[in-house]
């Protein structure tokens, strides 16, 4: 039998009413206090799978043994609450955990006027409002208690056997608790999955289908930048894919393409995998998977909340290139991008024919302007280059080199968030650099990158190059420079 904790709410004059109705009634959500209650996070959070919990607490006592004090002391976890307020019983509900925490107390409900905080918590279960309030003074005259009643008191379980007729019946026993929702997917959430692909195919110990699997994420995002219906047909995936495998994937020990799974195809929060209905797929990780030539799968791809994710460029652009890194050595990098509908996402440039541009006006703010011609060409203003080229005197941003020609002094003009597909950057002053000819290639294929200190560092290890020389009238595009470090696979 569960024992009964008779709780006073308080007054108006101790902020009882607003109190109750802030962290009783609606609830305290989870994230508001996280830092506060440390690891009391992780149980709250398994109680309320929602994110929203019940709290109530106590002021401690400068008394050593009143009734406060053996109720804050000997109260438990399963006992009933009884909340009192203007001489009725009007509310009950159970302990589902107890803790203290002056710093989660202060959070919720500041403080008492005598500095004190109400930091002996209890985390309550589903609060039921008695159909009508049940007067105090019977009950307690009963059990012999003062009335009216003047301090936090437990009732032993006979007391509560005694005086539970005068009670309304409390309800049965505590359902479950709902699974949590998913959490939302997010570009956070996305990328750390992205980096368990990397980090699996990258060991040597999972087998060659495993290692694989980074194809099959770059072939589905190739659908998305295609505007392609996000899920694909299986009888025409694996029409897609098995030339992918035999190109540039890992083989068998006998030569022959490896079997080629979809990763983990039920639970997963990346994928949605349609089976026929005869047919269940394996809910557990990478032991189910979907594997050309067989008829387990009817229709795969990406689930929605990715594919939604994955209409934004930049994320697609991020998303390859933390993908490259996990491809076998020595792979033909723009022709894989080039099959799978990604070409131009290798380089700053993007997918641009040089033999194409025409001289002309400057485009606008978006994307570059294009003329009509037999095909579309970029039109590309010849004047911004040159005056980058003058202002800085043909010495590169990055290392200061000027390169001596037999005719004078040669650099190159270089789009930060490059013409070409899939950037569509502008030709402006504020999207170019100047540079010598060896960094330009190592920006272009995204080996350096230029940071919001405006310092220059390696793509690969984070390392400092050093700082980027800037001129007093060049007022560089912050925005193109981070869309730049997103194509190299970095954080945002």
């Amino acid at each position: 039998m569960p024992q009964l904790l008779l709780q006073l709410r308080g007054g108006a004059n101790v902020r009882g009413p607003q109190h109750y109705e802030h962290s009783v009634k609606r609830g305290i959500r989870l994230t508001e206090i996280a830092a506060e209650l440390g690891p009391e996070l992780a149980v709250l959070q398994r109680l309320y799978p929602r994110g929203v919990a019940r709290l109530w607490g106590s002021t401690p006592s400068q008394q050593t043994n009143n009734a406060k004090v053996r109720a804050l002391r000997d109260r438990r976890v399963g006992d009933h609450v009884l909340f009192y307020a203007e001489k009725t019983f009007y509310a009950r509900a159970r302990i589902l955990h107890l803790f203290r925490n002056p710093a989660v107390a202060k959070r919720v409900w500041q403080t008492a006027e005598d500095g004190q905080t109400w930091e002996h918590i209890m985390a309550l279960g589903e609060v039921e409002p008695l159909a009508r309030p049940v007067p105090a003074e019977p009950i307690l005259r009963q059990l012999g208690l003062p009335v009216p009643l003047r301090s936090l008191t437990l009732l032993s379980a006979a007391q509560y056997a005694d005086i539970s007729s005068r009670l309304p019946a409390m309800s049965g026993p505590v359902p479950p608790p709902e699974p949590p929702a998913p959490p939302r997917m997010n570009r956070k959430r996305f990328f750390a999955a992205v980096q368990n692909i990397v980090d699996l195919s990258r060991r040597r110990r999972c087998d060659a289908a495993a290692r694989n699997l980074p194809l099959t994420m770059l072939w589905a995002i190739g659908r998305i930048a295609a505007g392609e219906n996000r899920l694909s047909d299986w009888a025409d995936a694996s029409i897609s894919l098995r030339p992918l495998v035999e190109r540039y994937g890992e083989t068998t020990m006998l030569g022959d393409p490896a079997e080629y799974p979809l990763g983990p195809v039920a639970g997963s929060e990346l994928w949605e995998v349609r089976t026929p209905e005869s047919w269940e797929v394996e809910p557990s990780g990478f032991h189910g998977r979907a594997v050309l030539g067989t008829r387990n799968v009817s229709s795969l791809g990406f689930s929605p909340a990715v594919a939604e994710l994955l209409d934004n460029v930049e994320v697609r652009g991020r998303a390859v290139a933390m993908l490259s890194r996990a491809l076998i050595p020595n792979v033909d990098w723009p022709a894989l991008l080039a099959e799978v509908g990604l070409a131009g996402y290798d380089s700053a440039t993007g997918a641009l024919d040089l033999s194409s541009l025409t001289a002309g006006e400057p485009g606008s703010n978006g994307p570059v302007k294009r003329k009509s011609v037999q095909i579309d060409r970029i039109v590309r203003s010849g004047k911004f280059a040159e005056a980058i080229k003058r202002l800085y005197d043909h010495q590169c941003q990055v290392c200061g080199l000027r390169l001596e020609t037999r005719d004078g002094y040669y650099s190159e003009a270089a789009h930060i968030q490059g013409l070409g597909k899939p950037h569509d950057g502008p030709d402006e002053f504020s999207n170019l650099l100047c540079l010598c000819p060896n960094h330009h290639v190592q920006f272009d294929f995204f080996a350096i990158y230029i940071d919001d200190e405006f310092v220059v560092r390696r793509a690969s290890d984070d390392t400092k190059i050093g700082r980027l020389q800037r001129h007093k009238e060049h007022a560089i595009s912050v925005k193109r420079l981070k869309h730049h470090r997103r194509f190299c696979g970095l954080p945002e």
